[in-house]
């Protein structure tokens, strides 16, 4: 049974900078937070504050609490800065909470960058093989689906040329053939991944509607209602890091379109 639950975590960035030894710069520091506190807080970013030691932080996940289980399609929403992408990134395990509790029973599989680790002077096959172990993936799993990444990307000759031979469109062709080759446990998304070329699009597009309905968990970060509305059974809504509605997508958007006009 995979699984996804939070219990009161949060996140802080401490902002580490001579000039917070500077007089002026915590006056004006100071008088950032109080606006922003008079003015119920800004329309993006998390919320500026300050630590017991006085250092300036950034309020970039508070006290989230939710339960994520098999079968979740989850989308996350909010304004730039709201803290999606840090929850995407704590989820995955990049980021540790400090505060709270996080339990994900199943294997991950972040999709933020999908040419993340490409060095351009690799052949094709060993672009696929280099971000199949970035993915997570054993050898044996990236043998066995070797095969179908180079028929599905359609490089022909090229897949045993340098990376640097590609055109923009090739590479992500087979970036994407690689990325959607394996059936994950858990999916975690940073915008639906694109196909780019137009040639490719429409194929692309059943690839990865098969992809995430393979996933046992899939959370995606989108602006998009129509990715929500289409890939999610759910949402949550996230305001300056903290959790504003976590309910079915359609209740989701109507709350942050109250958010928006407010």
């Amino acid at each position: 049974m995979y699984e996804i639950t939070a219990k009161n975590i949060s996140i802080e960035f401490p902002v580490y900078t001579s000039q917070r030894r500077s007089i002026r710069h915590a006056l004006f520091i100071d008088k950032v937070k109080n606006a922003l506190d008079r003015s119920g807080g800004s329309g993006v970013g998390g919320r500026i504050g300050h630590d017991s030691e006085g250092r300036t932080i950034i309020n970039a996940l508070e006290d989230l609490t939710f339960s994520i289980r098999q079968g979740d399609r989850v989308g996350l929403i909010g304004l730039n800065g709201s803290g999606k992408t840090t929850l995407l990134r704590v989820m995955s395990g990049i980021y540790e909470p400090p505060k709270g509790e996080l339990v994900v029973r199943g294997q991950v599989m972040p999709l933020f960058n999908i040419n993340e680790g490409i060095d351009m002077d690799a052949t094709g096959v060993e672009a696929i093989q280099t971000r199949g172990i970035l993915l997570g993936l054993s050898r044996q799993q990236i043998e066995d689906c070797i095969q179908d990444i180079i028929e599905f990307s359609d490089l022909g000759n090229y897949i045993d040329m340098p990376i640097r031979t590609y055109s923009a469109g090739m590479l992500v062709r087979l970036a994407f053939a690689t990325a959607t080759a394996v059936h994950p446990e858990i999916l975690l998304m940073d915008e639906v991944i694109g196909a780019g070329d137009a040639t490719f699009i429409e194929k692309a597009e059943a690839r990865l509607k098969t992809f995430v309905e393979a996933a046992g968990i899939v959370v995606v970060a989108s602006h998009s209602r129509d990715i929500l509305q289409r890939w999610c059974n759910k949402a949550i809504l996230l305001h300056q890091g903290r959790m504003i509605e976590f309910s079915d997508v359609d209740t989701v958007i109507e709350a942050y379109d109250r958010l928006v006009a407010g």
